[in-house]
């Protein structure tokens, strides 16, 4: 691993059990209470995210690295983690936090770190680097915009409140919605085509891939079927902290009648049955009337996150 670190003056270290009180510390304002809630007591989310680093922090697709001063004295770290995107098989390198102690800051620090990050994803042989940040970061949005990373859309979220769905297929006026299997990739090619859903069969939708993520273990989508055609659909995912849904598509002539409120539902109790804690959607911003059905569902826009992402390949 190199762990070159560019700045004279600091240096950079992979994190040791003995600094994980430290590292909480420095955490805690950005990376606890950018998912936790405005209104928990401090030493609350304290002992949760204390918890919660000794629990992933060491594990095999974890790792975390801290940034000393020449005292001695931590005083940044980056948190990275290495997934794989069910949706498309691509790896992606995520950074969970980056925090520079004040102080410290506008010293190129942070810039260094996000380097650092690149540079990790290349050796990982990861095709995307990914990373939250709130809106209201201008610092944190300059950086990452120098360091070549876009915003891809809004992060919409929903606490688990709802109600049970019943097992196995559901009935929907006259469709049937059910989980989607690898037999109905072209079924579903079709119906992208249908609502004018841009996928790209010989890239990240290839059947192969698809196929396989519908397949797995944990429900990969769900469709609405009437008699063979499926006329409305939606691929979910969980990344094991949050439970995700893209691309939900209707075929013009099945809209508006609640075939997307009830799948979007389906798939919120299927991630919640396979423990996810939050339940997010990713949306264009100009896609209007998708951001109208997750809200319409209790899905709340965050107006203060941002989705990054750097790609090796644009087409991906």
């Amino acid at each position: 691993m190199n762990l070159a670190f560019d700045l004279p003056g600091f240096s950079l270290r992979a994190l040791d059990t003995e600094d994980v009180p430290d590292f909480v510390e420095l955490g805690l304002p950005t990376c606890a209470f950018m998912h936790g809630r405005s209104k928990i007591p401090q030493q609350v989310m304290r002992k949760r995210f204390a918890s919660f680093v000794k629990e992933h922090a060491f594990e095999p697709d974890s790792s975390i690295f801290v940034v000393e001063s020449s005292e001695d004295r931590i005083i940044a770290q980056i948190w990275l983690r290495s997934t794989i995107n069910r949706f498309n098989g691509v790896s992606e390198l995520w950074v969970w936090d980056l925090t520079v102690l004040k102080g410290y800051q506008a010293q190129g620090v942070g810039r260094a770190l996000l380097k650092f990050a690149k540079n990790r994803a290349a050796e990982l042989g990861a095709a995307e680097l990914w990373l939250l940040v709130s809106s209201r970061n201008a610092r944190a949005l300059r950086i990452y915009g120098q360091a070549g990373l876009r915003a891809a859309g809004h992060l919409m979220a929903m606490p688990l409140c709802s109600p049970t769905l019943p097992d196995g297929e559901i009935k929907v006026n006259q469709a049937t919605i059910r989980p989607l299997r690898s037999y109905d990739v072209k079924l579903l090619y079709r119906l992208w085509e249908a609502a004018g859903l841009p996928f790209r069969p010989h890239g990240r939708d290839r059947e192969d891939r698809l196929a396989s993520h519908l397949d797995s273990p944990l429900i990969g989508g769900w469709g609405a079927f009437i008699e063979d055609q499926l006329v409305a659909a939606t691929l979910t995912g969980n990344d094991g902290r949050k439970g995700w849904i893209e691309r939900a598509a209707t075929r013009p002539e099945h809209r508006k009648a609640g075939l997307a409120g009830a799948l979007v539902a389906a798939a919120v109790q299927s991630l919640k049955d396979d423990g996810a804690l939050v339940i997010a959607a990713l949306v264009e911003e100009e896609n209007t009337p998708s951001r109208r059905l997750f809200e319409s569902l209790g899905f709340v826009d965050s107006p203060t996150l941002l989705y990054y992402s750097l790609r090796d390949n644009p087409g991906c």
